[in-house]
């Protein structure tokens, strides 16, 4: 139609409509972009009027897994350096109560037993015990040594000898050198008229050995039920 035949619209009604159009067109935006964060779970920016469009919005950080555990802040502990057997013990155990260490103490192949002769006295016959060092280095030994007599047949007469006197000191025997202990007993009817059958070995466990040595010998001769021996000594 020319702009002639096309019928006069007054200012005052075209200032309406484009009010009423102004109005109308931010509430259908607005909608709008409330459906598409609904759909996307994102926040969305939407344009004014002047025809800008939806611009995306960051990414929402992701939390982390229900099933994760939480992290430790704090430092591993430091794992201890082991130590080697040499380390963790003394170069040599040191004896107990002032004994002699394990390292320094005779042994069943460098001893070698001898008995003395009775010396009478007193009422009391004595025997002298030796423990000789037949080996080739030095050694030591300190205490009671274990004494019992036997039969032919390895059998024990009576009971080992009781221990008597003190612990005494370490003797410490050179290559030939001896300790000494003492055997004792008692004269026939000094306590009673019995007597234990001769013996016919001796055997004698060295202090702090669990090896025995055995000794061919007929005396002592026990009576009274007395047989004791003391601590070994060098003289």
């Amino acid at each position: 139609m020319p702009d002639h035949a096309r019928p006069s619209v007054p200012s005052s009604l075209r200032s309406a409509r484009t009010r009423s159009a102004m109005r109308g067109k931010p509430a259908r935006t607005a909608v709008a972009c409330v459906a598409v964060a609904l759909l996307a779970t994102a926040a969305v920016g939407c344009g004014d009027d002047s025809g800008g469009g939806a611009s995306p919005a960051s990414s929402a950080a992701v939390p982390p897994s229900a099933t994760e555990g939480p992290v430790s802040s704090q430092p591993a502990t430091p794992t201890g350096t082991a130590t080697s057997p040499a380390e963790s013990r003394p170069a040599s155990t040191p004896p107990p109560s002032g004994g002699v260490a394990a390292a320094d103490r005779c042994t069943v192949g460098q001893l070698k037993p001898r008995l003395g002769p009775a010396d009478a006295g007193a009422g009391n016959i004595r025997f002298d015990l030796q423990l000789s060092n037949e080996g080739k280095a030095p050694c030591a030994l300190q205490g009671f040594p274990g004494v019992s007599l036997l039969r032919g047949d390895g059998s024990t007469i009576g009971v080992p000898a009781t221990r008597e006197g003190g612990q005494g000191t370490a003797v410490k025997l050179a290559p030939g050198e001896s300790a000494h202990a003492t055997l004792r007993t008692v004269n026939k009817g000094i306590k009673g008229p019995d007597c234990w059958s001769a013996p016919t070995l001796l055997k004698v466990f060295p202090p702090g050995l669990k090896d025995a040595l055995t000794l061919r010998s007929s005396t002592p001769v026990v009576c009274g039920d007395t047989f004791t021996v003391t601590a070994l000594r060098s003289q």
